[in-house]
């Protein structure tokens, strides 16, 4: 019994480093440790859109009950860049029923980041992306860049926060994806729900895009192309165009 748990340990730790090893030699986990403190996590409670006076007023003396989350990324001082579908209080009728609505009940989200509530300054519905200012003392300490021409093939990070844990995804570029009438960026990464509105990195730290949705049938997400989220923040007045 013994040597079989001196054995086990040395699998294991012989595991731990290979896997602390491939860390190390992945181009990418410098960027995860750059990066990752401007992903956040953007708290959403949806209620009926329609209700009665009473039932509104009820609400707004209590306290915040989330019943969904999203991510987002900061791009600039106080200003947050994540998908418009998060805060456009639009579900599909199965997560409705999730969360106890009905199918065909209207619904409206509101949004917030560290307790605070957030305002919705810009959106762009086409492109499924909205900037979002957000109260408190939130920097952006390195200037926000972005990657407007990636090749098939590279290798991408996404930092992902739908609630209190950053979750970290790495996959591969591949090329336009048309969905709906848009031409949406593909990607090799695998989604789950809370990761719309997460940032997407190539190896140098450049934003290539926003992770809106994920196509179980193709195996790929898709992405908000970088050059649709730089255009959304240069119009709105943010920093300029800034490229690798």
């Amino acid at each position: 019994m013994k040597r079989k748990t001196l054995a086990l340990v040395a699998v294991f730790v012989t595991l731990s480093a290979v896997s602390i090893q491939c860390l190390a030699a992945d181009p990418r986990a410098p960027v995860a440790r750059e990066h990752e403190r401007y992903t956040i996590s953007i708290a959403l409670e949806f209620s009926k859109k329609y209700r009665s006076p009473l039932l509104r007023a009820l609400a707004s003396l209590g306290t915040t009950t989330p019943n969904g989350y999203a991510s987002g990324f900061l791009v600039a001082d106080g200003l947050v860049m994540t998908s418009y579908h998060v805060v456009s209080g639009q579900l599909s009728p199965a997560k409705k029923k999730r969360l106890g609505f009905k199918p065909d009940d209207e619904l409206e989200v509101k949004a917030f980041v560290n307790g605070c509530p957030v305002k919705v300054v810009k959106v762009d519905e086409a492109a499924d992306l909205a900037l979002l200012r957000v109260c408190g003392q939130l920097k952006q300490v390195r200037r926000a860049t972005f990657a407007t021409n990636p090749a098939n093939g590279d290798q991408l990070l996404l930092i992902a926060q739908p609630g209190q844990r950053k979750m970290i995804k790495r996959g591969s570029f591949r090329g336009i994806y048309s969905f709906g009438g848009y031409d949406y960026w593909a990607v090799r990464i695998e989604g789950q729900d809370g990761f719309s509105g997460s940032p997407v990195y190539d190896n140098k730290g450049n934003i290539v895009g926003v992770f809106c949705l994920y196509d179980w049938r193709q195996g790929v997400g898709l992405i908000s192309p970088a050059t649709q989220a730089e255009k959304l923040l240069v119009d709105y007045g943010g920093p300029g165009p800034s490229h690798p």
